[in-house]
């Protein structure tokens, strides 16, 4: 079984400021992102790949560009809701951009370290906590392990934080050594999460739709 992993599409135009947003913060697609999403939909049906199912955040960012794709596939149903998509609380960085953020030193090594490291910072006021994000996400995967049989493609669309640690999740300690790690994954581009036997594996990620063969 395949999963494919969406990060949604732009939710700032050209020349806004680009600050981070996180599990509170539930904008709305930019023009940018719907068409990027109309790309992504394009990409899958060119290849004749219909998911069994497509999943998504509560947020509007990633409910729109779910269901866009949804539609253009006529896929019959709506994608389905799961908070455990929901994105991280980025606490004390919400609204502030890298550089605003590298301007307190200790924020500026913990932005460091989450960027090249993914190291959780304990000092930013970040909501939750690492330990139960990883947790839902790894309940997220059994639930699909059971729900799809071999052979099956879900999609699945999300945000940054929360692909970075389902990669994280899906490998374990493996992650550090895989070649994409830290993975980081830019707005409109997908993953792949490979299902082996009782193993994952990630053949591409961060990777424009029509790249590769999906």
């Amino acid at each position: 079984m395949d999963i494919i992993f969406a990060r949604h599409g732009n939710t700032f135009s050209p020349g806004e400021r680009v600050v981070f947003i996180g599990a509170n913060e539930d904008v709305p697609l930019v023009a940018r992102g719907e068409e990027q999403a109309h790309r992504l939909a394009g990409a899958l049906g060119a290849l004749g790949i219909v998911p069994a199912a497509v999943y998504c955040a509560p947020l509007q960012r990633t409910r729109r560009y779910a269901g866009i794709v949804a539609e253009v596939l006529a896929l019959g149903s709506p994608p389905l809701t799961d908070p455990r998509l929901t994105e991280i609380d980025y606490g004390d960085w919400i609204g502030l951009t890298n550089e605003e953020i590298g301007k307190n030193p200790v924020q500026k090594e913990n932005l460091r370290r989450w960027d090249d490291e993914m190291t959780w910072p304990r000092d930013a006021n970040w909501g939750g906590s690492e330990e139960k994000l990883r947790a839902g996400l790894k309940g997220f995967l059994e639930d699909i392990h059971r729900g799809f049989r071999a052979g099956d493609i879900v999609l699945v669309v999300t945000s940054s934080g929360i692909l970075r640690y389902f990669a994280l999740t899906a490998l374990g300690v493996d992650a550090p050594r895989n070649p994409h790690f830290p993975f980081k994954m830019r707005t409109g581009n997908i993953g792949k999460i490979r299902e082996t036997g009782d193993a994952y594996e990630i053949p591409y990620w961060d990777t424009a739709p029509g790249a590769v063969p999906i």
